[in-house]
């Protein structure tokens, strides 16, 4: 049985709507196409499928005439939706031999160990975006109102400020955004977010493209400590701080309470992080998971989540920053990572990530000094919120994050107070330098009234 003639004849005989419109037209042989372009046609028209009479009236052409008297002829009898994986099955491995076929013959033989991986991936990363691996929607009929449970404790805030995150909260579907400038504090903002999800019992993964991994763990230990962040750098402690920050360390490993107990005799730092590497497992589900990588791809960032995701208990996943994905380490025809239609396909690709995985993506973008998204507005149409940074002298102490777009909340902004030493946001409400000089202001016309 031809199983694309069997599936356009059920489709047409049963009306199946649902079934037609997961049917791409680059799922059938191409013979095909001619056929597919006058049903879809018809549906665009009519908003209806057609039947096979009236596509006979309706088709022109004699060769996709014959098309049609060959689909009508042939006997069938299997459900619609089936025939339609039978025939995306049947088109995935297809394409997966042409792929794997003209890799072995042009790259294979000149390709390192680690080009052949990421050449490897990117083949699964360009396959998975021709075929539609979602599952259906459930029905309207069967849907219900609420959330499970399980799904409602996945939420996150962004634990940047407390009054805020008593209304908002991120769901394990969305992506989430923040745009600054060059130096505005968008991987700070990373770092706190890191350490408030794994401070509330789940782990993180975090991308980073600039930083290395120790730079991204010495910032989330001095925000989870408040101990300087310069004097933590140079290992410039005192002796609390220090023990501030063994505690810390030894959170991160099962047993690591133990070490910690050891370390208050001797206080020899070193000593005890090596005791802690060679006697006690990290954490499996509670980890600050760095992965650092300069040339960071969409094939790399799928790769690290198909192996970690589901063992680790991931809260959040944090790519600093989007501007600088690639979506191929392959050369590109246009102008790579800062081609507008790049960056748009990285933002969307982060959204379905979000979706697949079921974890909240969140991801800085940098801003021209306009504020708008920088080299392409387009990346906003993916998130499902989005914040431009505004940051003032640090001896302001505080941050605002302005919402530029929200889908499943209202639209509020906050301005938190920020220890620039230890690197802290929030969690309490600040007020920004402006509202500072009115209330000032108002205060001192208040005393000359009286």
């Amino acid at each position: 049985m031809n199983i694309a003639s069997a599936l356009i004849k059920q489709t047409l005989e049963l009306r199946d709507f649902e079934t037609w419109t997961q049917t791409y037209k680059r799922y059938l042989p191409s013979e095909y196409h001619s056929l597919h372009n006058i049903i879809d046609k018809h549906c665009e028209k009519f908003h209806s499928m057609p039947s096979i009479e009236d596509l006979k009236l309706e088709i022109r052409d004699s060769n996709t005439r014959e098309k049609l008297y060959a689909v009508e002829a042939v006997k069938v009898d299997v459900e619609p939706y089936m025939l339609l994986q039978y025939l995306k099955n049947e088109y995935t491995q297809k394409e997966i031999l042409t792929s794997l076929e003209d890799y072995v013959e042009n790259s294979v033989a000149f390709e390192d160990a680690q080009e052949s991986v990421d050449h490897l991936h990117q083949i699964v990363l360009d396959i998975e975006d021709k075929v539609d691996l979602e599952e259906p929607q459930e029905s309207m009929q069967r849907i219900e109102l609420f959330e499970p449970e399980e799904d409602l404790e996945k939420y996150i805030p962004l634990g940047l400020n407390e009054e805020y995150d008593l209304d908002i909260q991120f769901s394990p579907r969305d992506l989430v955004m923040v745009g600054g400038k060059r130096g505005a504090g968008k991987s700070v903002i990373c770092a706190n977010i890191a350490n408030n999800v794994y401070e509330s019992g789940k782990s993180v993964i975090y991308f980073t493209i600039e930083m290395d991994s120790r730079s991204i763990l010495q910032r989330c230990c001095a925000i989870a400590t408040e101990v300087p962040f310069s004097r933590l750098r140079t290992k410039n402690l005192s002796v609390t701080e220090w023990e501030k920050v063994a505690g810390w360390w030894a959170d991160r490993f099962v047993n690591g309470q133990d070490r910690l107990k050891e370390y208050k005799q001797h206080r020899d730092f070193e000593k005890f992080h090596q005791e802690l590497k060679t006697t006690c497992e990290i954490l499996p589900t509670q980890q600050l998971n760095v992965v650092y990588d300069p040339s960071l791809t969409l094939a790399k960032i799928r790769a690290e989540l198909d192996k970690k995701v589901k063992a680790m208990n991931v809260g959040v996943i944090i790519v600093d920053y989007m501007n600088q994905v690639k979506r191929s380490n392959l050369p590109s025809r246009t102008g790579g990572q800062y081609d507008w239609t790049e960056q748009i396909e990285v933002s969307k690709a982060l959204k379905s990530m979000a979706q697949e995985y079921d974890c909240t993506v969140f991801s800085p973008y940098q801003t021209d000094a306009s504020g708008e998204a920088r080299f392409a507005k387009g990346i906003l149409d993916a998130a499902d919120a989005a914040y431009t940074l505004e940051t003032y002298d640090h001896e302001d102490g505080c941050l605002t994050l302005n919402c530029v777009k929200m889908r499943s909340a209202s639209m509020k902004s906050f301005t938190s107070t920020v220890d620039w030493e230890s690197l802290k946001i929030g969690p309490e409400t600040a007020l920004t330098p402006q509202e500072k000089d009115d209330s000032t202001h108002k205060t001192g016309e208040d005393v000359h009234d009286l």
